[in-house]
């Protein structure tokens, strides 16, 4: 609670307390907190005996009328805890007259905000405050314990800074371990009875995952996946969770996102993909997918790799939905090669299926200007993307060993000219970052022996410094060019175990296209002959185009 909230509370709190009924019998609050980590001091914080202690402080000292609020496993750095606020409200209402804790420790553990409350909140409204162990009762003004309260609360703040830095650093060594540092299991999990670290398929849960993933692949966003979702009356995860007997199946777009964008569904344990700012501020923050501590293969996935790549790619292309609601079997996937800009597609109520059409957006657009206007049929491009995909599955039944060995070949020869040039400039760059070494260390004697002043010293080490992480970043991103020969044959096998699940196709789906095609490049048309003609360039995933793989005769 900030200042200018204190404020507005008093003047509410001023206002009920003018208006109270004189004939109501005024509340003693008896407020018990504890957290996780106070829990292991042992049986005298527990909240079982915090309880028995204050009703028994209550009745000795005939305070009348007691109400219990308990906050167990919240932290004392803030005070958005369900028991306080549910005081607080009686503290609104005027019908408070003194609140009693263990000690000011289960208060709080905010010098600031306990303050805000003891020493500002609770005088105003005349609310006796009492911490039974820490001998505070600010009834008794002439107390000494009152004088040293808010050192108390300095303390008690720089316990819970220090216990919070203490967790963090024991995390840390445990996610970097490939330890499983959530405290809950995903959703489409349970965690394993036997050992904690480790997650088992949950039988229903994991169903309903893949079925929001194959929604996706069969062309619906989250929105729409949403919607179906609740006219399916499937329970939302936290439903699910609670096993809630009455389920309102309130699902939302961003609650289907987290599960699109999960990796634990491939089987991976993934640590550190949130963190809070410090001991004060639990919100949840997202860190950059770089900084996450990733596992692969330590529990049962749900959904394959090749799956969750397609989904990712159609969450970054984003569909654009038409007013007439319709959606294009290739819509995402067509742009033009001039301008590299999308082609939208366009249609309407009134427009037949064989007006339907993908125009380049770059056209008439002030930004982009793409000269031509070129567009393509719907219907024509399904039959030539159609026809294409039968080619290339017809030419993989007889000669796919033929196919692996060429594509090796053009993957060779593409990158056989890059993959010189890395290994050059590694080596380069690991000499040049030595000779930094022994540069910056005879820096350093330099400096010590006074033949070159600190100022220099620090001018001269931050430049070669500088220079030498840059290059270290450098040799990272070329070793891992070098290591894209690899991955080139990983996606073959990708492409095949895609291609090997379908024999000669009849028509196109969302599902198909979405597994199949990476991207449709249409070229401006050609009349040069008298006859319009136009070329269409087919990208695949994993393998790119595939123009010269042809079926043989």
């Amino acid at each position: 609670m900030n200042l200018d909230t204190l404020q507005r509370t008093l003047t509410i709190q001023n206002h009920n307390h003018s208006r109270r009924n004189k004939g109501k019998q005024e509340i003693t609050v008896l407020y018990c907190r504890l957290s996780q980590e106070d829990s292991t001091n042992g049986d005298s914080d527990s909240i079982t005996n915090q309880k028995a202690m204050l009703e028994k402080f209550a009745r000795d000292n005939q305070l009348y009328n007691t109400k219990v609020f308990i906050d167990d496993g919240y932290s004392g750095t803030n005070f958005n805890r369900p028991g306080f606020q549910e005081a607080l409200d009686l503290i609104n209402n005027g019908e408070v007259k003194t609140f009693v804790v263990k000690d000011l420790s289960r208060f709080g553990r905010s010098y600031a905000e306990v303050a805000l409350y003891t020493e500002i909140l609770f005088p105003k409204l005349d609310i006796r405050f009492i911490a039974v162990n820490d001998g505070v009762d600010s009834d008794k003004q002439d107390a000494t314990e009152i004088d040293f309260a808010p050192f108390r609360n300095v303390f008690n703040e720089f316990y819970a800074k220090d216990t919070s830095k203490k967790i963090r650093t024991v995390q840390r060594a445990k996610g970097l371990a490939g330890e499983r540092i959530a405290t809950h299991a995903p959703f489409g999990y349970i965690k394993d009875p036997e050992d904690k670290n480790h997650l088992l398929l949950d039988e229903v849960a994991s169903k309903i995952v893949k079925k929001i993933f194959s929604y996706c692949l069969d062309g619906f966003g989250p929105s729409k996946i949403a919607n179906k979702l609740r006219e399916e009356r499937i329970p939302t995860v936290k439903e699910y969770k609670t096993k809630n007997s009455n389920p309102t199946c309130e699902w939302h777009a961003n609650g289907v996102t987290r599960i699109l964008e999960r990796p634990d569904y491939l089987g991976h344990t993934v640590n550190f993909k949130t963190y809070t700012k410090s001991y004060r501020d639990k919100r949840k923050i997202w860190n950059d997918p770089k900084d996450w501590a990733v596992f692969k293969n330590t529990h049962e996935a749900i959904i394959s790799q090749e799956e969750f790549d397609i989904v990712q790619k159609m969450r970054q292309q984003r569909r654009r939905h038409t007013k007439s609601n319709k959606v294009g079997l290739f819509s995402g996937l067509v742009y033009c090669p001039d301008c590299k800009s999308r082609h939208y597609f366009c249609t309407g109520k009134s427009v037949s299926p064989n007006q339907e059409r993908y125009v380049c957006s770059g056209f008439r657009n002030r930004f982009i200007n793409c000269k031509t206007a070129h567009y393509i049929r719907e219907v024509k491009l399904t039959e030539i993307v159609l026809a294409d995909i039968n080619e290339k599955i017809e030419f993989l039944k007889h000669y796919e060993k033929q196919f692996i060995e060429s594509l090796a070949k053009r993957a060779k020869t593409d990158q056989k000219k890059e993959l010189r040039k890395a290994e050059k400039r590694i080596i380069e760059a690991k000499k040049r970052a030595n000779e930094l070494d022994n540069i910056i260390k005879r820096l350093y004697e330099d400096n010590v022996l006074g033949k070159l002043s600190d100022e220099r010293f620090e001018i001269l080490s931050k430049d070669y410094e500088f220079e030498q992480t840059n290059l270290n970043q450098e040799v990272i991103s070329l070793e891992s060019q070098l290591s894209k020969q690899k991955e080139e044959t990983e996606s073959i096998q990708k492409f095949l175990k895609v291609v090997r699940k379908y024999t000669t196709l009849e028509e196109l789906s969302l599902n198909i296209v979405n597994e199949l095609i990476d991207r449709i490049e249409i070229h401006k048309p050609d009349k040069s002959t008298g006859k319009r003609t136009q070329q269409i360039d087919i990208y695949y995933n994993f393998v790119g185009n595939l123009v010269d793989f042809t079926r043989t005769n």
